[in-house]
């Protein structure tokens, strides 16, 4: 196995800095630094880790980490045994920090963290047999509620799978579903999937997810996007949409927007319409009608069934609305000015706290 780019880095920066040039091999005696130095190296057919051995004009050192790394100097005596020493100390040091990728779902989980360079990123996917071009969607399941067990765990037999899809544990409250999009036709059966997942959560563990949904990625490369742009989702939706709990990052972009307005600002003009003045008539029963509103497109007769109420009681509410504010809500232009100022109030508000 190779070791990591970032790794072969900080050993090239120790070695250069000792006045004995000193190769770095794998087992197989080639030359993995310095790397213009495309060479082979013959290795002594018996060598301890930490023991530097002399061996054909030689001094070797097996360092005892994974993957198992040579040290070579061309020469041989005291100096040359304390430098390799030394050299192997500190890169044995450093390999502790460093975890071997000993699967694909930590190269995936790597790759979903960006934590992988393009070339890195290449020599993992090949190794690992991992399609470097193939349509897929990052799909973030939170659960709060793993007491005894981890959300992988919870969700493990829970999650169906077609062929190509992945689940990924990423810590103890946050699994990944890697979902192929090949015999996915439209965008809304994710939605859908996500819906069933949760009501199997609720029936066999009596609690529920928040699942967060990214936008599909034809690279490798760009999964680490998509799981930035599902956490996001889960982020933004958190804040305005407190009563959802599966959020798709291409249904926020106006959430998105204010969530990007500085909060003093965003006060500033809520507080235009949401003030002392307004904050009788904007009662808890008023705000839930102006919401169910929206949420059936303007349409008087569903909004009023939704809610129970006569559609002279929800006229009448609106009317009300109008008198106080000048803003007609039953007309589109005056309806969109009003839940642009709402949700700049919600945008202002601290974040909710992270379910894990």
């Amino acid at each position: 196995m190779i070791p990591e780019k970032r790794f072969l880095n900080q050993v090239q920066q120790v070695l250069a800095r000792l006045m004995q040039p000193i190769w770095l091999l794998d087992v197989e005696g080639n030359v993995l630094l310095p790397e213009e130095q495309q060479a082979h190296v013959n290795l002594p057919e018996f060598m301890e880790p930490g023991l530097p051995v002399a061996y054909e004009g030689k001094t070797f050192l097996t360092i005892g980490i994974t993957p198992e790394l040579v040290l070579c100097a061309d020469a041989q005596g005291a100096a040359v045994h304390d430098c390799i020493l030394l050299a192997g100390a500190m890169i044995q040091s450093m390999g502790r920090g460093e975890a071997p990728i000993a699967s694909r779902y930590d190269v995936y989980r790597r790759v979903l963290r960006e934590e992988l360079t393009g070339s890195e990123l290449e020599a993992l996917a090949h190794e690992h047999q991992i399609d470097l071009e193939k349509e897929r969607c990052v799909m973030v399941f939170q659960l709060l509620q793993t007491e005894s067990d981890t959300a992988f765990a919870q969700l493990e037999e829970l999650v169906p799978r077609a062929n190509g899809d992945l689940l990924i544990e990423m810590d103890r409250h946050t699994v990944v579903l890697l979902k192929s999009m090949e015999q996915v036709e439209s965008f809304e059966e994710l939605y859908q999937l996500a819906e069933a997942i949760d009501q199997m959560l609720m029936d066999e563990l009596g609690h529920s997810s928040i699942v967060g949904i990214g936008e599909p990625k034809h690279l490798l490369s760009e999964l680490g996007e998509s799981y930035r742009e599902s956490r996001r989702a889960i982020e933004v939706g958190r804040t305005f949409c407190t009563d959802k709990h599966i959020f798709v990052y291409r249904g926020l972009v106006l959430e998105r927007f204010l969530m990007d307005i500085p909060r003093d600002l965003g006060q500033r003009y809520h507080s235009i319409l949401f003030n002392r003045r307004t904050a009788r008539l904007f009662n808890e029963e008023m705000l839930h009608t102006i919401e169910m509103f929206f949420t059936k497109d303007l349409n008087l007769s569903d909004t009023a069934r939704q809610l129970y109420i006569h559609r002279n009681t929800l006229v009448y509410r609106l009317d009300k609305v109008q008198r106080q504010t000048g803003l007609d809500l039953r007309k589109f232009d005056d309806a969109v000015t009003f839940k642009m100022m709402l949700l700049l109030g919600k945008s202002g508000k601290d974040k909710p706290r992270p379910v894990y």
